[in-house]
């Protein structure tokens, strides 16, 4: 293989003259760098150099590469053998600064298994100046690697052309290359384009590998974050991913998305609450994006995902995950998901995963095998960490939690999941909780709802709406607790286990009892919480169905008085009925 060496006194920094070489002629073999007067590189021929490897030898000084001329059609140069390998004590930079129409249009590309070397090389995809729009494109292609280089994407504050590409600076992997080991920080827009950010993208059957990847949240008012995209089948591997939140009001965080039938395999996602008030937090998305999905969608895989909630002088939207169904399928699968509570008031600003569709859909997301850690509040007054299974109607919008009680064959489900609504430690603060509304479905869950210690309150299962409870189980210690008072109706699930307990129900003209088709466990007494709705003195309320309910004693449930009345409990057949007696009337003196 011919190697052709940079001169040392090269007459100047273009790539493409001839006489800057040694042998003469552009390199197609191996292009090695030592010494030079010329360090700054640039391409004078928008396409068509190939070359097998660059080689810098022990002792060379800092070049920089820089790819501002472009083609539509074929790159600026593509590395195909064995990639860049770089012996000196230098940083080498490679700085594609171009306007691109998407990863077809690469500006470098690294092709057979070519890799992008150690970790003393640095590779931007940007725009020329911070002033304009797009950015270029760093494509990985058949084999190729990242290696353990450390890359940058991002874009600049200019408005794209009307019928332009809204990519910002983007690396791109394909077919099936791999970031291996390699570090990127990927930021957002800069200008009032919100649409426009850097990006890393993996296609087809590419992966993550090991890599990190650090996606930085919005900085300008309806700005984007950083993204991180995975199309097709391609994997998240085993890498790390830090989802930043938004540093301004109205400013979206970080994102990785998982669209197609891509999969979060082993990967590990950590999305950050927003520093600024009206900021959103990290995020991390499944099929929120196209193409549309025949059958099935995108997966969790085996990952773990840490969703923080607002702490510190943290004002904004806490981390989260969504599996919004809008173009897919998709699952939780095998992942690991905890959600952790705020110091600061308002749902939004706790970590939280939401299953959610707007109706009518074709789609719908589960919770497949998955496992859930909803965690407390952090302070009294803050918001508890929570997983939220919800149908909107087509008229939702930002904000609106009104649901319909429209097609319940396409709901969410909380499908075989496990999740574990852990009690609170600090007095008055709320613990973590699981919530269904609209049609949505607990499935076959298994829900747990641990009790809070030092006048903490316990974790919660809620039902609302037309929300089913499907054929889950639901266990209860101390003060945790399922609610149904806000529920348009009765709830039915498998099975029940009531170590204390407290079983928040309304009753008056539709009261919200509980029917189980499974199994009653009561090895202790448990409270009802009775929220009135126009009680009738006299008239038997059913709170509690099990086939096995005339194993236990009416004396094992008390609850509440309601306007005076004191609560009177009795078991008939497989009923638990309680009954309200008028308040007794003073004697007179």
């Amino acid at each position: 293989m011919t190697t052709s060496t940079w001169n040392l006194d090269a007459g100047s920094g273009d790539w493409n003259t001839a006489s800057n070489w040694n042998p003469a002629g552009v390199p197609s073999g191996v292009a090695a760098f030592a010494g030079s007067a010329q360090t700054a590189i640039s391409f004078s021929q928008a396409s068509g150099s190939v070359v097998n490897d660059i080689k810098f030898a022990a002792g060379a000084p800092a070049y920089t590469f820089t790819f501002s001329a472009s083609s539509p059609t074929t790159p600026t140069l593509v590395i195909a053998g064995s990639g860049v390998t770089n012996d000196s004590m230098s940083q080498q930079n490679f700085i594609v600064a171009a306007a691109s129409t998407g990863y077809q249009s690469p500006q470098l590309t690294f092709a057979n298994a070519a890799s992008a070397g150690g970790a003393n090389n640095y590779y931007c995809a940007g725009p020329a100046t911070a002033q304009d729009s797009g950015g270029g494109v760093i494509r990985f292609a058949d084999t190729s690697s990242a290696g353990a280089a450390n890359f940058m994407a991002w874009t600049g504050a200019g408005t794209p052309p009307r019928h332009g590409s809204t990519v910002g600076g983007e690396i791109s992997f394909g077919d099936s290359s791999t970031a291996e080991s390699a570090s990127f920080t990927i930021y957002g827009t800069l200008g009032s384009d919100g649409d426009t950010f850097g990006n890393v993208v993996f296609h087809d059957n590419s992966t993550a590998a090991n890599a990190t990847f650090t996606n930085i949240g919005g900085t300008v008012s309806g700005g984007d974050g950083g993204n991180t995209q995975f199309y097709d089948s391609s994997t998240a591997g085993n890498a790390h991913f830090f989802n930043k939140g938004g540093s301004c009001s109205k400013a979206n965080g970080g994102d990785v998305a998982f669209d197609g039938t891509a999969s979060g395999h082993y990967g590990h996602f950590y999305n950050y609450a927003a520093p600024a008030a009206g900021a959103y937090g990290g995020v991390t998305s499944f099929n929120n994006n196209p193409p549309e999905v025949t059958a099935g969608g995108a997966s969790a895989g085996n990952g773990t995902y840490f969703n923080f909630g607002a702490r510190n002088t943290e004002q904004g939207g806490g981390g989260h995950v969504e599996f919004s169904a809008r173009h897919g399928s998709p699952a939780a699968a095998n992942g690991t998901f905890n959600n952790y509570g705020s110091t600061i008031p308002g749902n939004a600003s706790a970590g939280h995963t939401i299953f959610s569709i707007n109706q009518p859909s074709s789609y719908f997301p589960t919770a497949g095998n998955a496992i859930f850690y909803n965690h407390p509040a952090a302070s009294q007054g803050g918001a508890a960490g929570f997983t939220a299974f919800s149908v909107y109607t087509d008229s939702y919008s930002s904000g609106d939690v009104s649901a319909s009680a429209g097609d319940s064959s396409n709901v969410p489900t909380a499908g075989e999941g496990t999740f574990y609504n852990l009690g609170a430690f600090i007095s008055g603060a709320s613990g973590g909780y699981t919530t269904f509304s609209g049609t949505s479905t607990a499935g076959n869950a298994v829900l747990f709802a641990y009790g809070g210690v030092n006048g903490g309150y316990g974790g919660k299962v809620a039902f609302y709406d037309h929300s089913s409870g499907g054929t889950s189980s639901i266990s209860l210690a101390d003060n945790g607790e399922p609610d149904l008072s806000d529920h348009s109706g009765g709830v039915t699930l498998a099975n029940l286990e009531l170590v204390g307990g407290i079983i928040r129900v309304k009753l008056g003209s539709v009261p919200t009892s509980l029917t189980l088709t499974g199994a009653l466990a009561l090895p202790c007494t448990t409270t009802f919480s009775f929220q009135s709705a126009g009680i009738s003195v006299g008239t038997p309320y059913t709170v509690l169905t099990a086939p096995n309910l005339s194993d236990y004693s009416a004396d094992q449930f008390r609850g509440n008085s309601v306007d005076g009345m004191t609560p009177a409990f009795a078991i008939v057949g497989n009923a638990l009925q309680v009954t309200f007696a008028p308040p007794a009337v003073p004697c007179a003196a």
